[in-house]
């Protein structure tokens, strides 16, 4: 039987160093997210009753690293996408639905799974992404798949990992949306009582404060109705990787936390289009070594 994530999330609770205002408390700022969660799961249930994939592929020693692998046509170019959940709760079956809008231009997409906090620490949730994507070169073209135009990106904890991911290897490129990049502030938010980072860990983990391991394109997205301290997280982490000689773009969209990955699932939306181009550009500038 499925595991549904969040019936395992612990409560949070209001500490003495946690702001109550938290700026980063995204589903503060939506009437229900779980109506979000819902939607997600029914759009991927469907994406994975119509379109043909490779289901469950292991990538690395826990059960929880799985990935699953929609090839649109062989020898297609590959976005590596991460979920969100605050790297507490979501699953990859809760993600499945952004397949279908980089089907429509010719990309296969990989859905990544990953174990969760707080029974995973954030070092290991790490370390599994980047396990996912060593897998992904290495195995990815026996399902028709071209891991050398390689994408990573992914949906706040979910743009985290997928920066994280370039950090250690090249990739062709990095798409994050609403993505938290420098956690330093995560230490007096209410993530603290499930992450329990240090000011040390944090900047350890934070890819603003680090360098891609080679140049790259970086499209950083925030929604216009998140708060400002998720759109800075977005435009600094364009800065910082422009710094290091990226093309690094930033923006915002008519969009809160949760709708700005819904724009996925439509081919045909401009967000959709301008992550496809960052994979179909791929061949025409190979990553610079």
């Amino acid at each position: 039987m499925e595991r549904r994530r969040e019936s395992r999330l612990p409560p949070v609770r209001a500490g003495a160093d946690v702001n109550l205002a938290d700026p980063y408390d995204a589903s503060a700022t939506v009437a229900d997210v779980y109506v979000f969660f819902r939607r997600w799961r029914a759009w991927s249930d469907d994406v994975r009753a119509q379109m043909l994939h490779a289901r469950d592929l292991r990538y690395g020693p826990s059960a929880d690293e799985t990935l699953d692998l929609i090839v649109p046509h062989t020898g297609a170019p590959l976005i590596v996408w991460f979920h969100g959940g605050y790297w507490r709760r979501l699953h990859k079956d809760d993600n499945t639905f952004v397949a279908r809008g980089f089907a429509a231009h010719g990309i296969a997409t990989a859905v990544v799974n990953y174990g969760l906090a707080p029974a995973v620490p954030l070092e290991e949730i790490v370390a599994q992404a980047r396990r996912s994507v060593a897998w992904l070169r290495e195995h990815a073209k026996q399902h028709g798949a071209d891991s050398s135009r390689l994408v990573v990106a992914g949906h706040s904890a979910g743009g985290h990992l997928a920066a994280m991911c370039a950090v250690e290897a090249p990739v062709s490129a990095v798409a994050t949306l609403s993505g938290l990049h420098d956690l330093r502030p995560l230490v007096r938010s209410f993530v603290q009582q499930y992450l329990q980072l240090d000011d040390a860990r944090a900047a350890a983990l934070s890819p603003s404060l680090l360098a891609p391991a080679a140049p790259t394109t970086v499209l950083a997205r925030t929604g216009s109705r998140e708060s400002e301290e998720f759109q800075e997280q977005g435009r600094d982490f364009a800065d910082a990787w422009r710094a290091h000689g990226c093309e690094a773009s930033y923006a915002s969209t008519e969009d809160n936390h949760f709708s700005i990955v819904e724009r996925l699932v439509d081919g045909s939306d401009p967000l959709t289009a301008q992550i496809a181009e960052l994979a179909l550009a791929a061949g025409k500038r190979r990553v610079k070594a």
